[in-house]
């Protein structure tokens, strides 16, 4: 897999930018490998610079105010539920606005359940995984799509192979 960035040369003419190998992702916690592709911080998007918004940046689960991140994210298989330290400690490493509480933690169905204020697109690109919710869970697999529209949510791979998500998170308003 590779990431190509195409956008306007010094000259005004369109060319590739970039090429970067995806074949190894960064280990982001527990069985969970991935990057970000992309960053915006703003609608509509500033295209007026070609300067990759990923370099040197730190992985955030949420996007900015008013911004979106396209992100891959590989789960390798695991059964092991995580202990609360564990999640509370994933969690605060990606500055999460909402951090699991131990009460929350302790009545969940999975370890990985957690809350995002935003609007998901995914794309399972390879393999299989549960998407959880409070209500039902789906098992997922290459080709399927996700519109998933903030609220809480997890994943868990069950195995025995790897899955790669693709996807695009938007910042969004919490349901009052």
């Amino acid at each position: 897999m590779r990431r190509i960035i195409v956008g306007n040369d010094q000259s005004g003419k369109s060319d590739v930018l970039a090429v970067d190998d995806l074949s190894t992702l960064p280990h982001l916690g527990f069985n969970i490998f991935g990057r970000d592709l992309w960053i915006t911080h703003e609608t509509p998007a500033d295209l007026s610079s070609s300067r990759d918004p990923t370099l040197n940046a730190p992985v955030r689960h949420e996007p900015p105010d008013g911004g979106t991140i396209f992100r891959i994210v590989r789960f390798a298989p695991s059964a092991q539920p995580l202990s609360a330290a564990d999640v509370e400690a994933m969690h605060r490493s990606i500055q999460s606005v909402h951090v699991p509480s131990k009460d929350e933690m302790a009545t969940a169905k999975h370890s990985s359940m957690h809350k995002t204020d935003t609007l998901n697109y995914f794309m399972i690109a390879s393999g299989r995984v549960w998407m959880l919710t409070e209500g039902q869970d789906v098992l997922l697999q290459a080709g399927d799509v996700i519109v998933q529209n903030g609220g809480m949510h997890g994943w868990r791979n069950d195995g025995p192979d790897e899955c790669v998500l693709v996807g695009v998170l938007v910042d969004g308003r919490a349901a009052a």
